[in-house]
């Protein structure tokens, strides 16, 4: 990848409707090279995927935690098919050390929480230790990093 393609996916990432036209005008290339590009990019897989981004505050759930939890190894699996299974939880990392996994949720608000994600992971086998963190506002957001 060139600094050409780094500024096609940064144009796309702040706005993927963009005119090729203008990002053609924008980069100083012809809009057939920047559909090539793309395509390009698409077919080796740096593009995933083009998708929307929403606004939470028209959405029910707007609570925002993060999960740390530590598990035995032997029972991890059982808590990532839990953890795949629940609308509300947003990603999965596995971590290293203090715990094993961070989980990132967003639930309508704490009893959803408690009752959907905090309750049932600590009562399944192996779950050792659960702590949340409530996060109070998005600071910063950013899906691509070049």
């Amino acid at each position: 990848m060139d600094e050409t393609d780094h500024a096609i996916l940064d144009a796309l990432m702040s706005d993927a409707k963009v005119p090729l036209a203008d990002l053609g005008k924008r980069l100083s290339i012809a809009p057939s090279t920047v559909f090539k590009r793309i395509e390009r990019l698409k077919q080796e897989g740096v593009i995933a995927r083009f998708t929307i981004a929403v606004n939470p505050e028209f959405f029910p759930r707007r609570l925002v935690s993060f999960l740390s939890i530590k598990v035995d190894p032997e029972a991890a699996a059982d808590l990532i098919a839990f953890l795949r299974e629940r609308p509300m939880v947003r990603e999965v990392f596995e971590v290293l050390e203090p715990n094993d996994y961070l989980v990132k949720a967003v639930t309508t608000d704490i009893s959803e929480l408690k009752n959907e994600l905090i309750h049932p992971i600590s009562a399944l086998p192996g779950v050792r230790e659960v702590n949340t963190i409530l996060a109070v506002r998005k600071i910063k957001e950013q899906t691509y990093v070049g």
